[in-house]
């Protein structure tokens, strides 16, 4: 008896549940369990005197001096983004004094995306934290960054400690007391 392929396609279709996640992954970022490690490149290794990000180099119990980790996602399409990159900017002296560090992971994949973030994020704002570019958008669905601006504080234990996502009033008021700057 012949093989219908459309049926088994649409059996198929309805037999698995649909999921973005990895298998083994949960479906979200929750605060309070590990933060998804990672290593990218930087769009801007003069400005941040680094070529890649590695999230371990920083969190965890291995690191000499852990940090908290400070992760904005953003896009070329997104408006809030772009705002808050900017105010990010203006924040650096406090995220350092706060003995944190802050990483834009760029979640662009298409060329013309990408070189608009890399014209905001180090040409225009020139701005002096690592960006960095998820283009083949890994990170983007290890961190479930679906909603943008996606803002993410790993402690330096690499446990999530607070998470934004979407562009709400206040946002940043509350990213600030959750840093505790």
């Amino acid at each position: 008896m012949p093989v219908r392929r459309p049926l088994l396609t649409v059996l198929l279709f309805f037999a698995v549940p649909a999921s973005s996640a990895v298998a083994g992954e949960p479906e979200t970022l929750r605060v309070g369990e590990p933060a998804p490690s990672f290593v990218l490149k930087t769009m801007n290794p003069e400005r941040s005197k680094t070529a890649r990000f590695v999230l371990r180099d920083f969190v965890g119990s291995e690191t000499k001096t852990p940090k908290k980790v400070v992760l904005s996602f953003a896009a070329s399409y997104c408006e809030p983004c772009k705002r808050e990159l900017a105010e990010f900017a203006t924040m650096k002296k406090a995220i350092d004094e706060a003995g944190a560090v802050l990483a834009v992971v760029v979640i662009d994949t298409e060329p013309e995306g990408i070189a608009q973030m890399k014209k905001l994020t180090v040409d225009e704002l020139a701005l002096p934290f690592p960006v960095l570019s998820d283009r083949f958008g890994v990170l983007a669905r290890r961190y479930h960054a679906t909603q943008l601006p996606m803002t993410v504080i790993i402690a330096p234990s690499g446990d999530v400690q607070w998470l934004s996502s979407g562009f709400a009033k206040g946002a940043m008021a509350k990213f600030r007391t959750a840093l505790g700057i």
